[in-house]
């Protein structure tokens, strides 16, 4: 009788989609925030609560039954971590960011390959898993960015390596997997070796083709009035992956080439990048927990020894990569030793090459699940310990807990200027307005504006203060916020200052209509700076735009430029915590 009576009941016996997202929501949340009153990174609690309750949802398929989430999620952190190759970011840091990239990814793929052939696999064996080994996981760097509140030099540095390796990741993986199938064909049906560098050029420029197509209908969108932003940046996240998979791309290759196009477009774009913002915590907590679930214990004892060879010899690979190219390039210390540490984490992109692999007939099964199941049992050791050198990594370079509103918000490393050259002080007035039209995605049609107002203050009275130093200032109708750039130039340029001293540093200030009151503050704050010798014979000196900011930046110089008070307290960080 109770059978028959159960029978009529609408009960599936199984659980859904939805209450299955709801219960990695829920464990996802509650393990950030113990992982957090421990001081744990907020996504190692995420993780280890999706790893508890993966017991709890072997009835359900994860892989698929939430594969779009996961897909959309990474989709949107791609795009994210692209945005930030924005030239105006990166102009003045160009030559650590490409060499500490190059230098790491090559380290990673020679020593993992050196050490699984030593282990006894064969060479394109070797070779693909020290492709896959490049990859450092985007999501895990930019939530813990995002949760640990981080802003500067290292957190750009970072970003843009983290988007940069993947690119060459995606890029070598293609080759060297057309490696590997030209290798496994019998002798009757040979794979033309040139098919290896067509797929691996396809994958870049169909991918390249893709990003930008989409981010130019994108900025097209942004500048219509009844457009909704985060309705459009959703849906164009959405077509990005979907015809990704359609055209047989990698989404995440795609991803990033449509965040950077939007990060170089205008401002207006840029600025649309961070349209999903309030989604993303919500997405983190998600995507890490989901990844807790998945995550393949039982691999780390089957792949053994070669999972132990192919995770420390990654670690050494990207460590010395990282350092090498920190030393080449002549970066800060505080950023090259920051920056090999936090390139540990290894996820979405290395599963899904791994996916690519097994689902290529062409290759052998015992080759693709023996690179498989190193790879899965490596990103597992590496999801749990990676967050910890990366939340070191941001701690130690002193950015943790920089990403507020400071009174002088254009003290960036992308708003210095060096080297400047000029015979008088208004080709040295001309030359800092080109500059901050540049860094600040100006429309050109404003330039002439904005300099008459420079001029015309200038022509009213010298903005030189004394002691090498002047503050030329601007105005524009409107604006967010004051905004501005430093130029410094050594061989000093003549303001006709009252104390008769040549300039050798420029601080150009502009303002918008209603920020009266503002403008006054930092007036002083940067005449507060330049009142100190010491500083103004370092910044003279500074080697770069990077040195300058460490001479800014000295905890000893930082009262002149305090953080303002959050309006409203503090907003919960994006990160998964």
């Amino acid at each position: 009788m109770p059978d028959t009576i159960l029978a009529y009941l609408p009960f599936r016996g199984e659980m859904g989609p939805l209450l299955t997202l709801s219960l990695i929501l829920m464990a996802g949340l509650t393990g950030g925030w113990i992982a957090r009153r421990l001081r744990v990174p907020g996504i190692t609690g995420n993780i280890l609560a999706g790893v508890l309750i993966a017991p709890l949802l072997q009835g359900f398929d994860i892989a698929h039954g939430l594969q779009p989430l996961s897909k959309f999620a990474m989709g949107l952190i791609t795009v994210s971590v692209g945005s930030h190759l924005s030239y105006r970011r990166v102009h003045n840091a160009l030559r650590r960011i490409v060499t500490i990239a190059l230098l790491e990814v090559l380290g990673a793929v020679a020593c993992v390959t050196l050490a699984i052939r030593l282990m006894g696999a064969d060479w394109f064996t070797a070779f693909v898993l020290g492709c896959i080994a490049a990859e450092t996981a985007p999501a895990t760097t930019l939530a813990l960015i995002r949760e640990t509140r981080a802003k500067g030099p290292l957190v750009k540095t970072l970003l843009s390596t983290v988007a940069l390796d993947n690119m060459l990741c995606i890029m070598l993986f293609a080759f060297a997997s057309m490696l590997m199938v030209n290798q496994c064909q019998s002798a009757e049906d040979p794979t033309d070796l040139g098919w290896a560098a067509v797929y691996m050029a396809w994958q870049f420029g169909g991918a390249l083709l893709v990003g930008l197509g989409l981010g130019a209908v994108t900025e097209r969108l942004m500048h219509r009035k009844n457009v909704h932003d985060f309705s459009a940046v959703f849906i164009v996240i959405l077509l990005n992956v979907g015809l990704s998979e359609l055209l047989g791309l990698n989404s995440l290759l795609t991803g990033l080439f449509l965040g950077i196009y939007l990060g170089n477009a205008s401002e207006e774009a840029s600025r649309q990048t961070r349209a999903l913002e309030p989604l993303e915590f919500l997405l983190f907590i998600c995507f890490f927990t989901l990844a807790g679930a998945s995550l393949h214990l039982a691999t780390i004892p089957l792949a053994g020894l070669l999972c132990l060879a192919y995770f420390l010899a990654r670690y050494l690979g990207k460590v010395v990569g990282a350092c090498v190219g920190g030393l080449v390039a002549r970066t800060s210390p505080r950023i090259w030793t920051s920056t090999c540490l936090g390139l540990m984490p290894q996820a979405g992109v290395g599963v899904g090459l791994v996916l690519v692999l097994r689902g290529d007939d062409r290759i052998p099964e015992e080759v693709s699940v023996l690179i498989s199941t190193v790879v899965l049992a490596a990103v597992t050791i590496n999801e749990i310990i990676g967050p910890f050198l990366t939340r070191a990594a941001l701690a130690r370079s002193g950015e943790a807990n920089k990403d507020r509103r400071r009174l002088i918000e254009f003290l960036q490393e992308e708003y210095i200027l060096v080297n400047l050259r000029a015979k008088d002080k208004w080709e040295a007035l001309r030359k800092v307005t080109d500059f901050y039209m540049r860094t600040h995605h100006v429309a050109p049609k404003l330039k002439d504006t904005l300099y008459a107002t420079i001029e015309e203050r200038e022509r009213e009275l010298t903005t030189a203060i004394g002691k090498g130093a002047a503050i030329p200032h601007g105005r524009i109708e409107s604006g967010t916020g004051i905004r501005g750039v430093l130029a410094i130039c050594r061989d000093g340029v003549d303001f006709h200052a009252l104390d008769g001293e040549p300039v050798h540093l420029i601080m150009l200030v502009v303002t918008p209509k209603g920020y009266e009151k503002e403008h006054l503050e930092v007036m002083a704050s940067l005449a507060q700076m330049v009142s100190s010798e010491e500083i103004r014979t370092r910044l003279r000196a500074a080697i770069d735009a990077n040195d300058a900011w460490e001479i800014i930046e000295n905890e000893d110089t930082r009262d002149y430029n305090y953080f303002l008070e959050e309006v409203g307290g503090d907003p919960a960080p994006s990160g998964a915590s």
